[in-house]
Protein backbone atom coordinates (compact mmCIF):
# COMPACT_ATOMS: atom_id res chain seq x y z
CA UNK A 1 0.00 0.00 0.00
CA UNK A 2 2.80 2.39 0.97
CA UNK A 3 4.65 1.72 -2.30
CA UNK A 4 1.46 2.29 -4.28
CA UNK A 5 0.92 5.69 -2.66
CA UNK A 6 4.51 6.74 -3.32
CA UNK A 7 4.21 5.66 -6.97
CA UNK A 8 1.02 7.70 -7.37
CA UNK A 9 2.69 10.78 -5.89
CA UNK A 10 5.64 10.41 -8.26
CA UNK A 11 3.32 10.02 -11.27
CA UNK A 12 1.41 13.17 -10.31
CA UNK A 13 4.59 15.19 -9.88
CA UNK A 14 6.00 13.88 -13.17
CA UNK A 15 2.84 14.94 -14.96
CA UNK A 16 3.11 18.46 -13.55
CA UNK A 17 6.53 18.79 -15.14
CA UNK A 18 5.00 18.50 -18.60
CA UNK A 19 2.59 21.34 -17.90
CA UNK A 20 3.75 24.93 -17.80
CA UNK A 21 3.57 25.94 -14.10
CA UNK A 22 0.95 28.51 -13.16
CA UNK A 23 1.85 32.16 -13.15
CA UNK A 24 3.02 31.96 -9.58
CA UNK A 25 6.34 33.72 -9.70
CA UNK A 26 8.20 35.68 -12.36
CA UNK A 27 6.77 34.47 -15.66
CA UNK A 28 6.96 37.29 -18.15
CA UNK A 29 4.39 35.72 -20.49
CA UNK A 30 1.67 38.31 -20.04
CA UNK A 31 -0.56 36.59 -22.58
CA UNK A 32 -2.03 34.49 -19.78
CA UNK A 33 -3.03 37.50 -17.72
CA UNK A 34 -6.69 38.59 -17.60
CA UNK A 35 -7.66 41.52 -19.78
CA UNK A 36 -7.96 44.62 -17.64
CA UNK A 37 -7.82 48.30 -18.32
CA UNK A 38 -5.93 48.77 -15.06
CA UNK A 39 -3.13 46.19 -15.38
CA UNK A 40 -0.07 47.08 -17.47
CA UNK A 41 2.48 44.77 -15.86
CA UNK A 42 2.08 41.06 -15.12
CA UNK A 43 2.66 41.75 -11.38
CA UNK A 44 0.14 44.59 -11.08
CA UNK A 45 -2.58 42.34 -9.72
CA UNK A 46 -0.23 41.00 -7.04
CA UNK A 47 0.86 44.52 -6.07
CA UNK A 48 -2.80 45.55 -5.91
CA UNK A 49 -3.59 42.62 -3.64
CA UNK A 50 -0.67 43.43 -1.32
CA UNK A 51 -1.81 47.05 -1.22
CA UNK A 52 -5.38 45.99 -0.38
CA UNK A 53 -4.33 43.57 2.34
CA UNK A 54 -1.51 45.52 3.97
CA UNK A 55 -1.78 49.15 2.84
CA UNK A 56 1.55 49.18 0.97
CA UNK A 57 0.61 51.87 -1.55
CA UNK A 58 3.44 54.18 -0.47
CA UNK A 59 5.96 51.33 -0.68
CA UNK A 60 5.15 50.45 -4.30
CA UNK A 61 4.47 54.01 -5.44
CA UNK A 62 6.71 54.91 -8.41
CA UNK A 63 8.52 51.57 -8.16
CA UNK A 64 9.63 49.93 -11.42
CA UNK A 65 8.36 46.39 -10.92
CA UNK A 66 11.13 45.03 -13.17
CA UNK A 67 13.94 46.53 -11.08
CA UNK A 68 15.83 44.52 -8.50
CA UNK A 69 14.52 45.02 -4.98
CA UNK A 70 17.03 46.48 -2.53
CA UNK A 71 17.88 44.50 0.62
CA UNK A 72 16.44 47.30 2.77
CA UNK A 73 13.14 47.28 0.83
CA UNK A 74 13.05 43.48 0.93
CA UNK A 75 13.36 43.54 4.71
CA UNK A 76 10.77 46.33 5.01
CA UNK A 77 8.27 44.56 2.75
CA UNK A 78 8.30 41.36 4.79
CA UNK A 79 8.20 43.27 8.08
CA UNK A 80 5.10 45.18 6.93
CA UNK A 81 3.29 42.13 5.59
CA UNK A 82 4.24 38.70 6.92
CA UNK A 83 6.74 38.92 9.77
CA UNK A 84 7.18 42.01 11.91
CA UNK A 85 10.59 41.01 13.33
CA UNK A 86 12.12 39.87 10.02
CA UNK A 87 15.75 40.83 9.46
CA UNK A 88 17.88 40.65 6.32
CA UNK A 89 21.61 41.40 6.25
CA UNK A 90 22.73 40.22 2.80
CA UNK A 91 24.09 42.65 0.20
CA UNK A 92 21.63 41.55 -2.49
CA UNK A 93 18.40 39.56 -2.82
CA UNK A 94 18.77 36.63 -5.18
CA UNK A 95 15.76 34.61 -6.26
CA UNK A 96 16.96 31.49 -4.44
CA UNK A 97 17.62 33.38 -1.20
CA UNK A 98 14.25 35.18 -1.43
CA UNK A 99 12.34 31.91 -1.86
CA UNK A 100 14.31 30.45 1.07
CA UNK A 101 13.28 33.39 3.29
CA UNK A 102 9.60 33.28 2.29
CA UNK A 103 9.46 29.52 2.79
CA UNK A 104 10.93 29.96 6.28
CA UNK A 105 8.19 32.49 7.04
CA UNK A 106 5.56 30.02 5.79
CA UNK A 107 7.01 27.26 7.99
CA UNK A 108 7.03 29.51 11.07
CA UNK A 109 3.44 30.66 10.54
CA UNK A 110 2.18 27.11 9.99
CA UNK A 111 4.39 25.69 12.76
CA UNK A 112 6.13 23.28 10.38
CA UNK A 113 9.64 21.89 10.80
CA UNK A 114 10.99 23.06 7.45
CA UNK A 115 14.12 20.92 7.50
CA UNK A 116 12.10 17.74 8.05
CA UNK A 117 9.37 18.23 5.44
CA UNK A 118 9.48 15.22 3.14
CA UNK A 119 10.25 15.97 -0.51
CA UNK A 120 10.73 13.71 -3.50
CA UNK A 121 14.26 14.02 -4.88
CA UNK A 122 13.78 14.91 -8.50
CA UNK A 123 14.78 17.70 -10.84
CA UNK A 124 11.91 20.17 -10.66
CA UNK A 125 13.80 22.75 -12.70
CA UNK A 126 16.24 22.31 -15.57
CA UNK A 127 18.68 24.56 -13.73
CA UNK A 128 18.26 22.85 -10.34
CA UNK A 129 22.00 22.10 -10.23
CA UNK A 130 22.66 25.86 -10.16
CA UNK A 131 20.72 26.28 -6.90
CA UNK A 132 22.89 26.59 -3.81
CA UNK A 133 22.54 23.28 -1.86
CA UNK A 134 21.65 25.14 1.34
CA UNK A 135 18.60 26.63 -0.42
CA UNK A 136 17.59 23.65 -2.56
CA UNK A 137 15.32 22.01 0.01
CA UNK A 138 13.39 25.25 0.63
CA UNK A 139 13.02 25.86 -3.11
CA UNK A 140 11.53 22.36 -3.47
CA UNK A 141 9.12 22.91 -0.57
CA UNK A 142 8.14 26.29 -2.08
CA UNK A 143 7.29 24.51 -5.32
CA UNK A 144 5.19 21.90 -3.47
CA UNK A 145 3.30 24.59 -1.52
CA UNK A 146 2.73 26.92 -4.52
CA UNK A 147 4.88 29.66 -3.00
CA UNK A 148 7.18 29.83 -6.03
CA UNK A 149 7.19 27.86 -9.27
CA UNK A 150 9.93 29.46 -11.29
CA UNK A 151 9.75 31.49 -14.47
CA UNK A 152 7.97 28.87 -16.51
CA UNK A 153 9.36 26.25 -18.87
CA UNK A 154 11.06 24.64 -15.84
CA UNK A 155 13.49 27.54 -15.34
CA UNK A 156 14.14 28.87 -11.84
CA UNK A 157 17.07 31.26 -12.49
CA UNK A 158 18.35 31.09 -8.88
CA UNK A 159 21.12 33.69 -8.95
CA UNK A 160 19.26 36.54 -10.67
CA UNK A 161 18.23 39.30 -8.31
CA UNK A 162 14.59 39.42 -7.23
CA UNK A 163 12.45 42.16 -8.77
CA UNK A 164 9.86 44.28 -6.96
CA UNK A 165 7.10 42.57 -8.97
CA UNK A 166 8.35 39.12 -7.99
CA UNK A 167 8.57 40.21 -4.34
CA UNK A 168 4.90 41.22 -4.35
CA UNK A 169 4.01 37.89 -5.92
CA UNK A 170 5.87 35.98 -3.22
CA UNK A 171 4.00 37.86 -0.48
CA UNK A 172 0.64 36.92 -2.02
CA UNK A 173 1.65 33.30 -2.65
CA UNK A 174 3.05 32.87 0.86
CA UNK A 175 -0.14 34.30 2.35
CA UNK A 176 -2.21 31.90 0.24
CA UNK A 177 -0.01 28.94 1.18
CA UNK A 178 -0.40 29.69 4.88
CA UNK A 179 -4.18 30.00 4.52
CA UNK A 180 -4.37 26.76 2.54
CA UNK A 181 -2.32 24.92 5.16
CA UNK A 182 -4.69 26.05 7.90
CA UNK A 183 -7.72 25.05 5.81
CA UNK A 184 -6.25 21.56 5.53
CA UNK A 185 -5.81 21.35 9.31
CA UNK A 186 -9.10 22.70 10.64
CA UNK A 187 -9.83 19.66 12.80
CA UNK A 188 -8.90 19.31 16.48
CA UNK A 189 -5.14 19.23 16.93
CA UNK A 190 -4.16 16.95 19.80
CA UNK A 191 -1.59 18.27 22.22
CA UNK A 192 -2.03 22.01 21.67
CA UNK A 193 -3.57 25.11 23.17
CA UNK A 194 -5.09 27.76 20.92
CA UNK A 195 -5.84 31.43 21.56
CA UNK A 196 -9.04 32.64 19.91
CA UNK A 197 -10.40 36.17 19.89
CA UNK A 198 -12.97 38.53 18.44
CA UNK A 199 -13.89 42.17 18.98
CA UNK A 200 -16.67 44.73 18.72
CA UNK A 201 -16.27 48.45 17.99
CA UNK A 202 -18.60 51.02 19.55
CA UNK A 203 -18.29 54.79 19.82
CA UNK A 204 -17.16 54.39 23.43
CA UNK A 205 -14.75 51.47 23.25
CA UNK A 206 -13.42 48.37 21.54
CA UNK A 207 -14.41 45.23 23.40
CA UNK A 208 -12.16 42.18 23.07
CA UNK A 209 -13.48 38.72 23.92
CA UNK A 210 -10.81 36.03 23.90
CA UNK A 211 -10.12 32.54 25.18
CA UNK A 212 -7.44 29.91 25.61
CA UNK A 213 -8.87 26.74 24.08
CA UNK A 214 -7.57 23.23 24.86
CA UNK A 215 -7.13 20.65 22.10
CA UNK A 216 -5.95 18.06 24.64
CA UNK A 217 -7.96 14.89 25.32
CA UNK A 218 -7.68 15.19 29.09
CA UNK A 219 -7.61 17.96 31.72
CA UNK A 220 -4.60 20.23 31.65
CA UNK A 221 -3.37 22.45 34.51
CA UNK A 222 -1.84 25.79 33.59
CA UNK A 223 -0.16 28.35 35.80
CA UNK A 224 0.08 32.15 35.94
CA UNK A 225 2.97 33.82 37.77
CA UNK A 226 0.78 36.68 39.01
CA UNK A 227 -2.71 38.11 38.95
CA UNK A 228 -2.06 39.33 35.42
CA UNK A 229 -3.25 36.55 33.13
CA UNK A 230 -3.00 38.35 29.78
CA UNK A 231 -1.49 41.32 27.98
CA UNK A 232 -3.02 43.37 25.19
CA UNK A 233 -0.91 45.74 23.10
CA UNK A 234 -2.47 47.96 20.43
CA UNK A 235 -0.48 49.74 17.73
CA UNK A 236 -1.52 52.16 14.99
CA UNK A 237 -0.57 51.89 11.31
CA UNK A 238 2.79 53.52 11.99
CA UNK A 239 3.63 50.81 14.52
CA UNK A 240 3.28 53.21 17.45
CA UNK A 241 1.92 51.78 20.66
CA UNK A 242 -1.34 53.48 21.65
CA UNK A 243 -2.49 51.14 24.42
CA UNK A 244 -1.07 48.52 26.75
CA UNK A 245 -3.41 46.72 29.14
CA UNK A 246 -0.92 46.38 32.02
CA UNK A 247 0.29 49.97 31.94
CA UNK A 248 -0.57 51.77 35.18
CA UNK A 249 -2.01 48.62 36.80
CA UNK A 250 -0.82 46.63 39.82
CA UNK A 251 -1.25 42.86 40.05
CA UNK A 252 -1.05 40.42 42.96
CA UNK A 253 2.27 38.57 43.08
CA UNK A 254 0.99 35.06 43.68
CA UNK A 255 0.87 31.88 41.62
CA UNK A 256 -2.53 31.16 40.10
CA UNK A 257 -3.50 27.70 38.82
CA UNK A 258 -6.35 26.92 36.42
CA UNK A 259 -7.60 23.65 34.93
CA UNK A 260 -8.89 23.44 31.34
CA UNK A 261 -10.88 20.39 30.29
CA UNK A 262 -10.72 18.80 26.82
CA UNK A 263 -12.47 21.00 24.28
CA UNK A 264 -12.96 23.68 26.97
CA UNK A 265 -11.45 27.12 27.43
CA UNK A 266 -10.60 29.95 29.81
CA UNK A 267 -12.30 33.18 28.77
CA UNK A 268 -11.54 36.87 29.29
CA UNK A 269 -12.99 40.25 28.26
CA UNK A 270 -11.25 43.60 28.08
CA UNK A 271 -12.45 47.02 26.92
CA UNK A 272 -10.22 49.71 25.45
CA UNK A 273 -11.67 53.22 25.59
CA UNK A 274 -10.25 54.24 22.18
CA UNK A 275 -7.84 56.69 23.78
CA UNK A 276 -4.11 56.81 23.11
CA UNK A 277 -1.39 57.35 25.67
CA UNK A 278 -1.98 61.09 25.51
CA UNK A 279 -5.61 60.45 26.45
CA UNK A 280 -6.74 61.52 22.97
CA UNK A 281 -9.88 59.86 21.57
CA UNK A 282 -9.12 58.04 18.31
CA UNK A 283 -11.86 58.52 15.71
CA UNK A 284 -10.52 56.47 12.80
CA UNK A 285 -7.64 54.48 11.38
CA UNK A 286 -6.35 50.92 11.17
CA UNK A 287 -4.98 49.24 14.28
CA UNK A 288 -3.39 45.97 15.35
CA UNK A 289 -4.06 44.34 18.71
CA UNK A 290 -1.80 41.56 19.96
CA UNK A 291 -3.31 39.46 22.72
CA UNK A 292 -0.96 37.27 24.74
CA UNK A 293 -2.05 34.77 27.40
CA UNK A 294 0.64 34.74 30.12
CA UNK A 295 0.23 31.06 30.97
CA UNK A 296 2.75 28.35 31.75
CA UNK A 297 2.27 24.60 31.56
CA UNK A 298 3.96 22.84 34.50
CA UNK A 299 3.96 19.45 32.74
CA UNK A 300 6.32 20.76 30.07
CA UNK A 301 10.03 21.26 30.59
CA UNK A 302 10.57 24.74 32.09
CA UNK A 303 6.80 25.19 31.88
CA UNK A 304 7.00 26.99 28.54
CA UNK A 305 4.16 26.81 26.01
CA UNK A 306 4.93 27.69 22.40
CA UNK A 307 4.22 31.41 22.02
CA UNK A 308 2.18 30.79 18.88
CA UNK A 309 -0.38 28.93 20.99
CA UNK A 310 -0.68 31.80 23.47
CA UNK A 311 -0.98 34.78 21.13
CA UNK A 312 -3.61 36.12 18.75
CA UNK A 313 -3.25 39.14 16.49
CA UNK A 314 -6.36 41.12 15.54
CA UNK A 315 -6.46 43.71 12.76
CA UNK A 316 -9.32 46.20 13.01
CA UNK A 317 -10.59 49.59 11.92
CA UNK A 318 -11.91 52.40 14.09
CA UNK A 319 -14.95 54.32 12.91
CA UNK A 320 -17.92 56.33 14.21
CA UNK A 321 -21.45 54.89 14.51
CA UNK A 322 -24.75 56.72 14.03
CA UNK A 323 -27.79 56.54 16.32
CA UNK A 324 -28.93 53.34 14.57
CA UNK A 325 -25.61 51.66 15.28
CA UNK A 326 -24.46 51.85 11.66
CA UNK A 327 -21.09 53.15 10.54
CA UNK A 328 -21.59 56.81 9.66
CA UNK A 329 -21.55 58.08 6.09
CA UNK A 330 -18.41 60.10 6.79
CA UNK A 331 -16.52 57.15 8.29
CA UNK A 332 -17.77 54.79 5.59
CA UNK A 333 -16.60 57.04 2.78
CA UNK A 334 -13.18 57.49 4.35
CA UNK A 335 -12.73 53.73 4.79
CA UNK A 336 -14.15 52.30 1.59
CA UNK A 337 -14.30 54.87 -1.24
CA UNK A 338 -11.07 53.87 -2.99
CA UNK A 339 -11.68 50.14 -2.65
CA UNK A 340 -15.29 50.41 -3.86
CA UNK A 341 -14.11 52.33 -6.93
CA UNK A 342 -11.61 49.59 -7.76
CA UNK A 343 -14.29 46.93 -7.35
CA UNK A 344 -16.62 48.84 -9.65
CA UNK A 345 -13.84 49.19 -12.25
CA UNK A 346 -13.41 45.42 -12.21
CA UNK A 347 -17.16 44.91 -12.56
CA UNK A 348 -17.32 47.31 -15.49
CA UNK A 349 -14.81 45.27 -17.53
CA UNK A 350 -16.01 41.96 -16.03
CA UNK A 351 -12.53 41.20 -14.68
CA UNK A 352 -13.65 38.51 -12.26
CA UNK A 353 -10.12 37.16 -11.80
CA UNK A 354 -9.04 40.43 -10.19
CA UNK A 355 -12.39 40.93 -8.44
CA UNK A 356 -11.94 37.77 -6.35
CA UNK A 357 -9.04 39.48 -4.54
CA UNK A 358 -11.63 41.73 -2.88
CA UNK A 359 -14.13 38.98 -2.01
CA UNK A 360 -14.58 37.66 1.52
CA UNK A 361 -12.48 34.46 1.74
CA UNK A 362 -14.94 32.69 4.05
CA UNK A 363 -18.37 34.09 3.19
CA UNK A 364 -17.94 34.39 -0.56
CA UNK A 365 -20.12 36.78 -2.60
CA UNK A 366 -23.92 36.98 -2.35
CA UNK A 367 -25.97 38.17 -5.34
CA UNK A 368 -29.33 39.85 -4.69
CA UNK A 369 -31.38 40.53 -7.82
CA UNK A 370 -34.15 42.74 -6.38
CA UNK A 371 -33.34 44.93 -3.35
CA UNK A 372 -34.42 42.57 -0.55
CA UNK A 373 -31.67 40.25 0.63
CA UNK A 374 -33.05 36.72 0.78
CA UNK A 375 -30.87 34.23 2.66
CA UNK A 376 -32.89 31.32 1.28
CA UNK A 377 -32.90 32.26 -2.42
CA UNK A 378 -29.88 34.46 -3.09
CA UNK A 379 -26.98 32.73 -4.81
CA UNK A 380 -23.70 32.83 -2.89
CA UNK A 381 -20.55 32.01 -4.87
CA UNK A 382 -17.29 31.08 -3.17
CA UNK A 383 -14.01 32.42 -4.54
CA UNK A 384 -13.42 29.07 -6.27
CA UNK A 385 -16.86 29.27 -7.92
CA UNK A 386 -16.23 32.87 -8.97
CA UNK A 387 -13.04 31.79 -10.72
CA UNK A 388 -15.30 29.67 -12.93
CA UNK A 389 -17.66 32.56 -13.66
CA UNK A 390 -17.80 31.75 -17.38
CA UNK A 391 -19.36 28.34 -16.71
CA UNK A 392 -22.41 27.22 -18.70
CA UNK A 393 -24.01 26.02 -15.46
CA UNK A 394 -27.30 27.74 -14.73
CA UNK A 395 -28.31 28.92 -11.24
CA UNK A 396 -31.68 29.98 -9.88
CA UNK A 397 -30.90 33.50 -8.61
CA UNK A 398 -34.34 34.14 -7.13
CA UNK A 399 -37.59 35.25 -8.78
CA UNK A 400 -38.44 38.15 -11.06
CA UNK A 401 -40.30 40.93 -9.31
CA UNK A 402 -43.91 41.10 -10.41
CA UNK A 403 -43.95 38.02 -12.69
CA UNK A 404 -42.65 35.64 -10.05
CA UNK A 405 -40.82 33.49 -12.61
CA UNK A 406 -37.55 31.87 -11.65
CA UNK A 407 -34.39 33.76 -12.60
CA UNK A 408 -32.58 30.84 -14.23
CA UNK A 409 -29.35 32.13 -15.77
CA UNK A 410 -25.66 31.39 -16.13
CA UNK A 411 -23.38 33.74 -14.14
CA UNK A 412 -22.49 35.72 -17.25
CA UNK A 413 -26.17 36.06 -18.22
CA UNK A 414 -26.91 37.25 -14.68
CA UNK A 415 -24.08 39.80 -15.02
CA UNK A 416 -25.69 41.26 -18.16
CA UNK A 417 -29.16 41.46 -16.62
CA UNK A 418 -28.55 42.28 -12.97
CA UNK A 419 -25.02 43.58 -12.34
CA UNK A 420 -23.44 46.15 -14.65
CA UNK A 421 -26.68 47.24 -16.33
CA UNK A 422 -25.79 50.96 -16.35
CA UNK A 423 -22.52 52.89 -16.30
CA UNK A 424 -22.53 52.98 -12.51
CA UNK A 425 -18.86 53.92 -12.35
CA UNK A 426 -19.47 57.39 -13.79
CA UNK A 427 -22.58 58.31 -11.81
CA UNK A 428 -22.33 61.36 -9.59
CA UNK A 429 -24.79 59.96 -7.04
CA UNK A 430 -22.92 57.61 -4.71
CA UNK A 431 -24.11 56.90 -1.18
CA UNK A 432 -22.06 55.47 1.68
CA UNK A 433 -24.24 53.64 4.20
CA UNK A 434 -27.18 55.73 3.06
CA UNK A 435 -30.11 54.62 0.92
CA UNK A 436 -30.40 56.67 -2.27
CA UNK A 437 -33.13 54.62 -3.94
CA UNK A 438 -36.22 52.91 -2.61
CA UNK A 439 -39.34 51.34 -3.98
CA UNK A 440 -42.01 49.06 -2.58
CA UNK A 441 -39.59 46.27 -1.58
CA UNK A 442 -38.19 45.62 1.88
CA UNK A 443 -34.88 47.33 2.65
CA UNK A 444 -33.18 44.81 4.95
CA UNK A 445 -29.54 44.90 3.94
CA UNK A 446 -28.34 46.51 7.17
CA UNK A 447 -30.11 43.85 9.23
CA UNK A 448 -28.83 40.86 7.23
CA UNK A 449 -25.18 41.84 6.91
CA UNK A 450 -22.80 42.12 9.87
CA UNK A 451 -22.00 45.78 10.56
CA UNK A 452 -21.53 46.48 6.85
CA UNK A 453 -20.45 49.38 4.72
CA UNK A 454 -22.83 49.55 1.75
CA UNK A 455 -21.95 51.73 -1.23
CA UNK A 456 -24.84 52.56 -3.55
CA UNK A 457 -24.25 53.76 -7.12
CA UNK A 458 -27.51 55.40 -8.24
CA UNK A 459 -28.36 56.23 -11.86
CA UNK A 460 -31.54 58.32 -12.28
CA UNK A 461 -34.02 57.61 -15.06
CA UNK A 462 -33.31 59.15 -18.43
CA UNK A 463 -36.69 58.87 -20.14
CA UNK A 464 -38.83 59.46 -17.06
CA UNK A 465 -38.17 60.05 -13.38
CA UNK A 466 -38.99 56.60 -12.04
CA UNK A 467 -36.81 54.63 -14.48
CA UNK A 468 -33.85 54.57 -12.11
CA UNK A 469 -31.41 51.78 -11.32
CA UNK A 470 -28.77 51.30 -8.66
CA UNK A 471 -26.08 48.81 -7.71
CA UNK A 472 -25.05 48.33 -4.10
CA UNK A 473 -21.70 46.89 -3.04
CA UNK A 474 -21.70 45.37 0.45
CA UNK A 475 -18.47 45.13 2.46
CA UNK A 476 -17.77 43.51 5.83
CA UNK A 477 -14.58 43.74 7.86
CA UNK A 478 -12.37 40.66 7.89
CA UNK A 479 -9.07 40.63 9.81
CA UNK A 480 -8.71 44.40 9.51
CA UNK A 481 -9.59 44.55 5.81
CA UNK A 482 -12.95 45.25 4.23
CA UNK A 483 -14.08 42.44 1.96
CA UNK A 484 -16.85 42.36 -0.63
CA UNK A 485 -19.68 40.07 0.54
CA UNK A 486 -22.69 41.19 -1.49
CA UNK A 487 -23.88 42.83 -4.71
CA UNK A 488 -27.45 44.10 -4.62
CA UNK A 489 -29.29 45.12 -7.78
CA UNK A 490 -32.10 47.62 -7.37
CA UNK A 491 -34.40 49.26 -9.89
CA UNK A 492 -37.79 50.80 -10.34
CA UNK A 493 -40.44 48.31 -11.33
CA UNK A 494 -44.13 48.72 -12.12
Amino acid sequence: MKNKIIKNIIVILMLTLFVLPGFAYGNTNISIMPISLELNHWADKYVEQVNNEYGMQDFFKDKDLNHSISPADFENLIQKTLKKDFEYAEEKVSRERAVYEFTKVWAEKTEKDLDNIATIKMLIYEDTTEIDPKYNHSVTVAYMKDIAKGKGERIFDPNTELSYGEAATLVVNTDNAVEKEFENNESIVEGKFETRANYKVTNENVEFDFELFSHFERNRDIMFNSGQQFEITIENEAGEEVYKYSEGKAFTMALVYETIGPGKSLEWTNKWDRKDKENKYLESGKYTAEIEILAKYPELKEGKIDKGQLTKTIYFTLYELDEDGRITTESSKKIIKDKATKVMKNLKVKDIETLVNYVHPEKGLRFTSHTTVNKEEDVVLSIEKLKNFDTDEEYIWGHYDGKGDEIKLTPEEYYEEFIYTKDFLTTEQVGYNEVLSSGNMLENQFEVYDNPIIVEYYVPGEEFYNAWESLRLVFEEYEGNWKLVGIIHNQWTI
